[in-house]
């Protein structure tokens, strides 16, 4: 079930845009369970809304496959489970495919870097699942469940497809394993973790697109600790860490959260809640967005030694902002807030300055971004 827009003034735009790169971006809001599809348009910053799918109460983390053939999206309300859609190459139309169930609410999904396996993260089971993909797009009834410390809030694979990493928000560590590609089962590293600074509070990842260098957000302290990643064994050693909150924000230290207490209404006291962290196409830039403060966060990455500096922070008028995405080229953040009634774009300038360029209506509780570039 979806809800079409103007089919013919999308066809206008695209044609008006033919000499332009264009992209489809997928945002889910849990609140009304919809999947929301959007042109992006590479030339203009510009944003418009294409069509919205019901996923289903709750729908939150999704992820693309290698190809862009699948988008997979996560249910977080029992009984749990992961949604696969097939994604049409012309159109970027959704039709669902199949389900599978999940080994709790999920906080995070991605899938390996061949698309063979789908990884998990639950945040309230403290846990990590691994499920097989078959070759028609179908997940595994059956996932492999690895328990974490508390608070398990993301897990990617490398940039070489051998590792695999998860911010463990309430241990203070970046959780690191060895996968094997045939069973898709997860091996510690070493001891099978990289300790961040204490109350940093691990949240999202990201990996420079060397492959060299992985960056975790830390949710309670708005800081980016940026950890070399060992080429031979995929081990982590921690070599910068900046803090993108200035003392202007007035933010005191964050607390972690519950499902029951997200909020923290019992806490007048304003404090720091980061929440998502990407890194431009060319590896330069890095943002993170704050979330009492509905700003982001610029720094500049050394591409060679892995270093950050602060640059500045910037207000987005996206209310309590979640995740971030750059367009293809690098030129344009997309911007979801969770209180918002719309989707934001942004030029980048000068020291990651932030301008809105464009919007778009959203779904209620818009949060999670998936981004497919369209080849010419």
């Amino acid at each position: 079930m979806f809800k079409p827009l103007a089919v013919a003034a999308l066809a206008s735009c695209l044609a008006t845009t033919a000499q332009a790169a264009i992209s489809f971006a997928y945002i889910s809001s849990p609140n009304d369970g919809l999947i929301s599809q959007y042109r992006l348009d590479d030339g203009t910053g510009g944003i418009a809304l294409v069509e919205q799918t019901q996923a289903g109460d709750k729908v939150n983390p999704m992820a693309l496959s290698p190809d862009g053939s699948l988008l997979f999206a996560a249910q977080r309300v029992a009984p749990f489970k992961v949604i696969t859609y097939r994604i049409d190459a012309g159109s970027g139309h959704l039709q669902r495919l199949g389900q599978a169930p999940l080994a709790d609410s999920m906080a995070y999904l991605a899938t390996d870097r061949s698309g063979r396996f789908l990884l998990a993260a639950s945040y309230g089971g403290a846990l990590l699942s691994v499920q097989a993909i078959d070759k028609d797009g179908q997940v595994s009834d059956k996932p492999q469940v690895y328990k974490t410390g508390p608070f398990a809030h993301s897990i990617r694979t490398d940039l070489s497809d051998r590792f695999v990493y998860a911010g463990n928000l309430g241990a203070d560590k970046v959780l690191q394993f060895s996968q094997d590609k045939q069973s898709g089962a997860l091996t510690p590293i070493g001891e099978g973790f990289a300790s961040t600074t204490a109350k940093t509070g691990p949240r999202h990842i990201a990996f420079s697109p060397d492959g060299k260098f992985l960056y975790v957000v830390g949710e309670l302290s708005g800081t980016v600790s940026g950890f070399a990643i060992d080429g031979q064994t995929g081990a982590l050693k921690q070599v910068s860490e900046a803090s993108g909150i200035p003392a202007s924000l007035g933010l005191a230290h964050g607390e972690a959260r519950s499902a029951a207490n997200n909020d923290l209404k019992d806490d007048p006291t304003p404090r720091i809640w980061a929440a998502d962290i990407r890194l431009s196409p060319d590896g330069s830039l890095l943002y993170i967005t704050e979330r009492t403060t509905s700003s982001a966060s610029a720094f500049k990455v050394d591409t060679k030694d892995g270093s950050l500096k602060f640059l500045g922070n910037y207000p987005v008028q996206e209310k309590q902002p979640r995740n971030i995405a750059f367009f293809p080229n690098g030129k344009w953040l997309l911007v979801t807030g969770e209180k918002s009634q719309t989707i934001g774009s942004y030029r980048i300038g000068d020291k990651g300055s932030l301008e809105r360029v464009s919007e778009a209506k959203s779904g209620d509780g818009a949060l999670w971004i998936e981004i497919l570039p369209i080849k010419p």
